[in-house]
């Protein structure tokens, strides 16, 4: 009669002693597993602040050019306006010298009638 009762001890003990071990089992996989997690979404993380790095400078070079080709462009622009004004205004001053000169020769012109005329009177 004690040994079925020592055999249910023994196993009951085993019993105890498996439940024990699969428990620390799992939670010793839980805890690689969480660790391994936890590395991951480092490394992940990581990875993101590279590419949102990455991206981001990307982002600023392509500002940065696309800012240095419109500020050639408004140079440009600026250059042929001013160009354009200056060359209205010598064209304007030559027109200016070209009636002046008309101007004058119609003047002379006139003196030399007047001088004919008073020579012929």
């Amino acid at each position: 009669m004690f040994r079925p009762i020592v055999k249910m001890l023994f196993l009951s003990k085993a019993a105890l002693e498996v439940g024990r071990e699969r428990v620390e089992d799992a939670v010793d996989s839980v805890t690689a597993k969480a660790t391994e997690y936890k590395s991951l979404g480092n490394e992940r993380l990581s990875e993101s602040k590279d590419k949102v790095k990455d991206v981001a400078s990307e982002l600023y070079q392509q500002v940065w050019q696309r800012s240095e080709v419109l500020e050639g462009e408004v140079r440009e622009k600026l250059k042929r306006q001013v160009a354009d004004f200056s060359l209205g205004a010598l064209g304007d001053s030559s027109e200016i010298n070209e009636l002046r000169a008309e101007l004058a020769t119609l003047r002379a012109e006139i003196a030399e009638l007047k001088t004919h005329r008073a020579a012929a009177v």
